[in-house]
């Protein structure tokens, strides 16, 4: 085997090239994206890294529809390339407590019927909870890893300065952050779900779905947290999909934020 032939056979069995498929994909679609970035976890002391954070903006309107500021959308992205079969276990959501988590800022809040809208409500009655893959160890499940990329990325970069350059250049008034820890795999047609509740035959996964978590972790102040999750798994071909709604969220925050 020559050279060229070992280097072909690396980038056709790596995961980097979904990972930057995904990322032309965001950049051809007007996100602005960071590839690789690394923090610091917090709880662990260590330096670690996510696929892509991906940003773009939504003009806030005041009255009379004059901009005020920007709706920031920032996704925390994993990317998986599904190379076996998994079965996750779905119930039904815990929408009150999803409705706990779209009211933690974004202008969203319980009187309002317009928080109804926000897709972490409007969709997806019913979310995994758990899943197995045929893999050795928890450690080495490819979900396990991606959910925790995501999460630990989340709680630890909330803070971090905006990847889109306007934002970094001079006032451009009021701002509002909406983040959302995202999971995009290459297809689905090696996922399955089955009832948690009930024994029922598994079946084939055909809809982008959500993950349900509560997630106990160490805060940048070094407190304790517990906090809940919803992580959004999303299949590459319904991706344009999925970005026009993460959108209309932004839409809605800037509605009801002025």
């Amino acid at each position: 085997m020559s050279d060229e032939d070992i280097a072909k056979e690396i980038v056709e069995s790596s995961g980097n090239s979904f990972h930057s498929r995904v990322a032309q994909w965001l950049r051809d679609n007007d996100w602005h994206i960071l590839i690789s970035p690394y923090y610091m976890d917090q709880s662990q002391n260590k330096a670690r890294e996510i696929d892509l954070i991906a940003e773009r903006v939504v003009p806030l309107q005041g009255r009379f529809g004059k901009r005020t500021g920007d709706v920031v959308l920032r996704l925390y992205i994993e990317c998986k390339f599904i190379a076996s079969y998994s079965v996750f276990w779905f119930t039904e959501k815990d929408k009150d407590a999803a409705k706990d988590l779209v009211c933690r800022g974004g202008g969203f809040r319980r009187d309002n019927i317009f928080t109804e809208d926000h897709h972490y409500i409007s969709s997806c009655n019913t979310v995994a909870k758990v899943f197995s893959s045929k893999s050795k160890s928890e450690e080495q499940e490819p979900f396990y890893k991606a959910l925790n990329q995501v999460l630990n990325a989340y709680v630890s970069m909330l803070s971090r300065p905006s990847i889109i350059p306007a934002l970094r250049d001079g006032d451009r008034g009021r701002r509002i952050h909406l983040n959302f820890p995202v999971v995009i795999c290459n297809d689905f047609s090696k996922l399955f779900r089955t009832n948690f509740f009930s024994s029922t035959e598994p079946e084939k996964i055909s809809e982008n779905f959500q993950l349900e978590v509560q997630y106990a972790y160490t805060d940048k102040s070094n407190a304790s947290r517990d906090d809940y999750f919803l992580i959004d798994f999303v299949e590459y071909k319904q991706l344009d999909e999925f970005c026009k709604m993460i959108i209309r969220d932004g839409e809605t925050s800037s509605r009801l934020s002025w």
